[in-house]
């Protein structure tokens, strides 16, 4: 996977014998010792790339919060593991026996000891404050060294950067109200030296460094011509306080409350209380009851996050995660940088939904890297016992599936949502909603992005970030029931059963998770770039429509960063071949093609896939997909003529379609074009276009497009990237397939990959004339009706994807014909509508859908 660091080698570093820089700066067992604690902590390859890129423009000073001797040493080791200035100059640090600090100048006038480490090509180092026995929050800087750096920025040729960063090895937040071990041995934002010490030893193995936006200290001064020096380097020693109290914030969260505090906190909400107010009006009740069923439904909803559980819970997750899957890819880069804009504002983040285990997820890596872990939405559903109160120990708070006519319950839930804003505590929410029983990702459902949108409105907050994540798996745990689900069985609801069960997933395994995450998303931003100036209130209008924009924004950021797994390349390549197998050398070929757009759409790829082989016979990543497939019993294999045969077992080809689907948005706009042109070739430009069009509002609710850019540009983005696959031939106004023999078995392939969604609308149309005219019937009744004349069509070779039989589509297909009015619904029931009158017109819209199927297959 690409990490996004390949700029890093853009400053070359010097050649340094590390070894012998080493022995220099540390004693034998200093060296024992750092390389056992301090090698492993995480330097991102981007804060390396951006200090040797200061050092060549100019002196870097290291500026940190508060004093620690192992942020001193470790600095020091990291600086002579990767042949950067070493530090040999600090402010404020206490004296001690150690060899580094005894190569580092550490008194004199502070021109002396930055003009040494000028000269010495080395960098400087500040702690802006000191920790003290009995002080729970550290002392104000004893030396102030800022007015001499501001002297010899004006005086030297080369500037002087200021450089923020934290090393993070904590793992609590610090408390409202500091205790009696705070007081003596520091807190976390100010921890004193056996604090530092203990927690450093007890957590180096999820240390890591992280380095904030430096200050050209030259610039800051042309920047105030008018300032003299002293008031210059009180305004650079604020903004530097500044800026790491809001990176200590981002990494720990805001100081931890008590449970009750937080809900009292949010019982005086004066929104919630109006609201209250007039429910108790309108239903004649006291206030004092209104109030109590409010606090009722706050005790249900709050999280009561407990690091010692969170503590407890990690060892125990860190086994079964180690047991059941093969490892977990992180996009370190892009976490990374999720975690910087933390700086500027709260996180909102908003993982895809595919498995139970996302809710896990995210938190369990966020724990292991020494950060706050966020506060989590989830399901009512699961707070029975004993899950419940161990979930909302870690951190979980829960809400209804539906309460629109609880008005009292709405207005509680938003109101601790605005405070979580408020307060600036991380949040983590599936905009999905529920699970995804397809793969693909669903359209996002409204509600937490309206209660985010209108905390910030109602002046919780500034701003908030948004960041779009893609939770994807090799395998998930849940695939043999949601394959019954689609297939028209009922959601059963988690209980204790779904927990003694656990020893069958132990028993398993599951392959890999991949986890990306693309750029955060302002809201201010956002507001800015659709016109809205934030210091005006919104109409209702306004903010429906920037409710919209926000959540479409973040489905399609999801949909950039999910990644292609083998898994997902292998069942794409099976499932859209009619025949009865496909051999090897034909599987090989589809998934290059697979591969190739991939390339091509920049989509993150495993990180096994580099560089491997996609032939399903040559070790590696495919192969392995393929023997699980096999040993799953969804593919069994013949060998015929010195090949080998492929054959996609018929009753699991919906649960394997579960891993096709999660690449169907990287290849959907190839599809349709593909599907709209096999309808009749050569043909105009603009035909072609006007059948693609007619497919993508078809397919709506199944494909996440791209946010931004007009159908006319995507359509010809699509066609100008099939031209140049040499797939299609753009002459004029026409549109044909490309004459090379390869070209229409690969546009066939690419319309192919939507044949199961075509059949699956098909079946829904041909169910329409079923209902009979003027009678009402309900909607779960006419998706059984569909699923059960699918089976039909199926078992008769009219229709050849048995995966188009899935529930999920079939109602998909429905909210399609509301929307087109050839169904209505009143009362909760289904009648046909203005646009299918007769039986005709019925059939005609089937039509429609069966001519984008003839040429396939």
């Amino acid at each position: 996977m690409d990490q996004g660091g390949s700029h890093v080698d853009t400053v070359l570093a010097p050649v340094v014998d590390h070894q012998v820089a080493l022995n220099k700066e540390f004693g034998p067992i200093s060296r024992v010792l750092g390389q056992r604690y301090f090698d492993g902590v995480r330097f991102p390859p981007e804060a390396e790339a951006e200090l040797r890129a200061l050092q060549a423009k100019g002196f870097v000073v290291h500026v940190m919060r508060t004093t620690a001797w192992v942020n001193f040493l470790y600095l020091t080791w990291a600086m002579v593991r990767r042949g950067l200035p070493l530090v040999r100059a600090v402010v404020n640090l206490r004296p001690w026996f150690t060899k580094p600090f005894r190569n580092t100048k550490q008194r004199g006038p502070f021109e002396e000891r930055f003009a040494h480490a000028l000269a010495t090509g080395g960098s400087g180092l500040i702690f802006l404050k000191k920790t003290a026995l009995l002080s729970a929050t550290g002392k104000d800087i004893e030396e102030n060294p800022f007015p001499a750096l501001v002297a010899m920025a004006r005086r030297e040729e080369r500037t002087v950067f200021l450089v923020p960063e934290l090393f993070v090895w904590e793992k609590r937040t610090a408390r409202l109200m500091p205790n009696v071990w705070d007081r003596v041995f520091g807190s976390p934002e100010a921890p004193g030296f056996l604090h530092s010490m203990v927690a450093f030893f007890r957590n180096y193995r999820r240390a890591q460094f992280r380095v904030g936006e430096p200050i050209d200290l030259k610039r800051f001064i042309e920047d105030n011509p008018q300032d003299s020096d002293e008031v210059i380097a009180r305004k650079v020693r604020s903004a530097l306080h500044h800026h790491l109290s809001r990176e200590t914030r981002a990494v720990f969260g805001p100081p931890e409350k008590p449970v009750e505090r937080i809900l009292e906190e949010t019982l005086r909400d004066r929104t919630l209380r109006k609201a209250l107010d007039t429910v108790a009006a309108e239903t004649n009740r006291r206030p004092e009851s209104v109030l109590r069923q409010s606090r009722r439904n706050l005790e249900a909803i709050a999280a009561k996050a407990s690091p010692t559980t969170l503590a407890f819970v990690s060892p125990v997750l860190d086994w079964v995660f180690h047991r059941i899957y093969d490892g977990i890819e992180v996009d370190e880069a892009g976490l990374n940088r999720a975690l910087k804009a933390a700086s500027h504002a709260p996180l909102v983040l908003c993982p895809s939904h595919k498995s139970h285990v996302d809710y896990l997820v995210m938190s369990w890596i966020l724990w292991n890297r020494g950060y706050a872990v966020p506060l989590v939405a989830a399901g009512a559903n699961l707070s029975f016992w004993p899950l419940g109160p161990l979930l909302r120990r870690c951190g979980a708070f829960f809400l209804r599936r539906s309460f629109k006519d609880d008005k009292i319950y709405a207005a509680t839930f938003k109101a601790y949502v605005k405070k979580l804003v408020h307060d600036g505590v991380h949040q983590e929410f599936f905009p999905e909603g529920g699970r995804s029983r397809t793969g693909k990702l669903l359209q996002p459902k409204l509600g937490m992005f309206t209660w985010q949108v209108e905390s910030v409105l109602e002046g919780a907050r500034n701003d908030l970030i948004f960041v779009p994540v893609s939770i994807d798996y090799e395998k998930v745990v849940e695939s043999g029931s949601y394959s019954k689900e689609l297939a028209g069985g009922e959601k059963k609801p988690e209980d204790i059963k779904a927990l003694l069960s656990t020893p069958k997933v132990l028993a398993s395994s599951y392959g890999r998770i991949h986890l990306t995450f693309d750029e955060p998303l302002s809201l201010m931003e956002l507001m800015k770039s659709r016109g809205l100036d934030p210091a005006q209130p919104l109409n209702d209008e306004q903010k429906k429509g920037l409710v919209r924009a926000l959540g479409n924004r973040v489905m399609y950021g999801i949909s950039k960063v999910s990644t292609v797994t083998p898994h997902a390349l292998v069942s794409a390549a099976l499932l859209s071949h009619r025949r009865r197998g496909m051999t090897s050398r034909e599987l090989t070929d589809r998934i290059n093609i697979l591969r190739r757009i991939a390339g091509e759409e920049r989509a993150p790829l495993a990180a096994l896939l580099k560089d491997s082989p996609s032939h399903p016979e040559a070790m590696g990543p495919i192969q392995d997909a393929m023997r699980t497939f096999c040993s799953d019993g969804m593919v069994r294999t013949l060998k015929a003529h010195n090949d080998v045969i492929y054959q996609a077992e018929d009753d699991r080809r919906g649960e394997m379609s579960f891993y096709k689907n999660t690449l169907m948005n990287l290849v959907a706009a190839r599809g349709l074009v593909a599907s709209a042109l096999l309808v009749g070739f050569p043909a105009p430009f603009d035909e072609v276009k006007a059948r693609a069009l007619w497919l993508s509002r078809l397919f709506k609710l199944e494909f996440i497009y791209r946010v931004g850019a007009s159908f006319d540009t995507i359509f010809s983005e699509v066609v100008e990237r099939l031209v140049r696959m040499g797939l299609v031939l753009h002459d004029g106004d026409m549109l044909g397939v490309a004459p090379e023999p390869h070209s229409r078995p690969e546009l066939e392939f690419l319309a192919d990959l939507l044949r199961d969604y075509l059949e699956a609308y098909l079946i829904a149309a041909l169910t329409l004339p079923e209902v009979p005219a003027g009678m009402a019937q309900d909607r779960k009744a006419f998706v059984r009706q569909a699923l059960e004349l699918g089976r039909a069509e199926y078992h008769s070779g009219r229709i050849t994807a048995a995966e188009s039989l899935a529930k999920v589509t079939l109602e998909n297909a429905v909210h399609y014909m509301l929307d087109q009015r050839y169904l209505v619904e009143e009362d909760k029931k289904l009648k046909l509508g203005p646009a299918a009158p007769d039986l005709e017109a019925c059939r005609s819209y089937a039509e429609e859908i069966r001519r984008y199927l003839r040429h396939q297959g």
